[in-house]
């Protein structure tokens, strides 16, 4: 049985292709959905990560940088110096006392480092500080009390809102506020 012959392949033309007149892979709805549907996937997964991230109402603001220590006032125990001041913030949202009681080569300002765990929302001009169990222990403008001790400030060397030179007031209590 003979085989049936190609007349196009015999007489040595190839068969033409019009490389422009294909049909498409996806109608032009397939193409706008392939474009749309990961923006809108993107969009989703944001707006997921932002309520997530929003916290509860005491979360909600700016983070202020506070120089913290490794002390956990729970399982440690610190130094007993008294340090007591007024909170105040400066323009660069720096957490600072200023003592209640001032001696004679007292510092105007106290900078404290913060017990692990502590962290500053500013929400407006207030700053709140919180534990490490998210709790409010004081805001600014509270005139606070803790215990610790005091060391030269090349001791926390990499932590923000400290002086170039001096000591610092670690912190290695809970901080009660008494006004």
């Amino acid at each position: 049985m003979a085989e049936p012959v190609d007349e196009a392949a015999e007489a040595g033309d190839q068969p033409v292709y019009d490389r422009w007149s294909r049909p498409q892979a996806l109608s032009n709805r397939g193409y706008l959905l392939v474009a749309v549907i990961p923006f809108l996937i993107a969009a989703a997964g944001f707006g997921v990560v932002a309520l997530v991230s929003s916290g509860g109402d005491s979360l909600s603001g700016t983070s202020v940088h506070l120089p913290v220590s490794g002390y956990a006032p729970s399982g440690q125990d610190g130094e007993t110096t008294p340090i007591e001041g007024t909170l105040r913030v400066d323009a660069d949202h720096c957490v600072y006392l200023t003592p209640s009681q001032r001696g004679g080569n007292e510092p105007d300002q106290v900078w404290p480092v913060w017990p692990a765990g502590y962290h500053g929302i500013r929400d407006g001009n207030r700053v709140t500080i919180y534990d490490a169990d998210d709790h409010a222990v004081a805001v600014d403008g509270d005139v606070v009390q803790m215990s610790g001790g005091y060391v030269p400030v090349s001791t926390f060397a990499t932590e923000p809102c400290l002086p170039e030179e001096g000591q610092v007031a670690v912190v290695q209590s809970d901080v009660t506020v008494v006004q």
